[in-house]
């Protein structure tokens, strides 16, 4: 009897395995599908700035050449002793649509949340407001894209998500860590918006008093996520932003990094929370419990349940091969498709830690600040 439910268990494995690997073809489909035509409403760009970090400059370059008709950029830095002070002044000088403006300090919330609340105050033309943290690398087509969504009346906010180039192979597993995620964005029912790059109609931002909750929040995205979709919006991830973030070199501060997402997830997104916990720790269970099996010389079940490592390496083979084709960068700036894939059983192994480390966290250290779970 024993054995027979443990067959079964590898079956409901494997079909799950299955499902999950769909879903970056049903995405490929969804996105090819989906055409915009031009949107060039009045957008507001605020982007808060804390030192002159790998590429800085680069990137604010980019955000400075954006091929789009009608925008103002906000820059918010948190004192004129920061490096990033001077590097923007200079930057900025007789461009009447840049401002740079110092932090308000607010107490009850993050610094970065304070930096976009300091921002808010000088976009009194905006119809679009953008937000955008200043370690992406835009190109000229990114602020067009993550606002052409928005005319869409049932979409409440676009987002972009961050991506790494790697260099070796640390890099290499680091960037396959982000990928694995990236497929749910695509699905309106788990889509978030993304810190880094999103964007909301200024009437619905007002409407939803975004603006009210981040003044006792911590996170400025999942705070912005909740509303946008208890309101009954989507949320639309444009591929075309998906965009080059500094590359990560450190695997243990990358890991602490991850965990410190999921308790974020934890405390204002339980739902999806909950989910990504049973799943990702429950397929290493299964794996384990299949190689197990395997030793005891129970062969069949054990195959069965063990074959999820090999449904993980064709999913990081399938989301290397279809995600690049719905980005804006060309081809030959990604690496091998096979280190992707066989990192990948190691990369959920790293979110299943992740997932499980962020259950028993009860505070994040964050920017030299301590931020425990806020009161609901």
């Amino acid at each position: 009897m024993i054995l027979e439910l443990l067959i079964i268990l590898g079956i409901i494995g494997v079909l799950g395995e299955c499902y999950i690997i769909s879903l970056w073809l049903i995405a490929y489909r969804r996105t090819k599908k989906r055409i915009f035509p031009a949107y060039f409403p009045f957008a507001s760009v605020i982007v808060p700035c804390k030192g002159t970090g790998h590429g800085f400059l680069e990137n604010i370059q980019g955000f400075l050449a954006q091929e789009y008709p009608n925008y103002n950029l906000i820059f918010v830095v948190d004192s004129t002793q920061d490096s990033a002070y001077t590097t923007l002044l200079q930057l900025i000088e007789n461009k009447p649509h840049i401002h740079l403006v110092l932090t308000e300090p607010v107490s009850g919330c993050s610094g970065k949340i304070a930096a976009l609340l300091t921002g808010l105050k000088s976009t009194e033309k905006a119809e679009v407001l953008v937000f955008a943290d200043s370690d992406i690398k835009p190109d000229t087509n990114w602020l067009e894209n993550i606002v052409t969504p928005l005319q869409d009346a049932t979409i409440g906010a676009s987002t972009g998500y961050r991506w790494y180039f790697p260099s070796n192979l640390k890099t290499l597993l680091i960037s396959a860590w982000n990928m694995a995620s990236i497929v749910f964005m695509f699905y309106p029912s788990y889509t978030f918006a993304w810190g880094g790059s999103m964007a909301i109609r200024k009437n619905v931002f007002d409407a939803l008093n975004i603006e009210g909750k981040w003044k006792t929040a911590f996170s400025d995205d999942l705070v912005l996520t909740i509303s946008v979709k208890k309101a009954g919006y989507k949320i639309y991830l444009q591929p075309k932003c998906i965009i080059e973030s500094p590359p990560e070199t450190s695997i243990t501060s990358f890991v602490r990094w991850g965990t410190r997402q999921y308790t974020w997830v934890r405390w204002y997104y339980p739902v999806f929370w909950i989910g990504s916990f049973v799943g990702f720790i429950g397929a290493q269970v299964i794996i384990a419990f299949g190689l197990l099996l395997l030793l005891f010389g129970y062969y069949l079940p054990g195959l069965l349940l063990s074959s999820m490592i090999l449904f993980e390496i064709l999913y990081g083979w399938l989301g290397i091969s279809i995600l690049p084709k719905t980005m804006t960068y060309p081809k030959e700036r990604y690496p091998s498709k096979i280190g992707y894939a066989l990192l990948t059983p190691i990369v959920f192994l790293l979110l299943a830690q992740n997932a499980f480390a962020s259950a028993i966290t009860q505070e994040i250290h964050w920017a030299g600040r301590t931020y425990r779970k806020p009161k609901n």
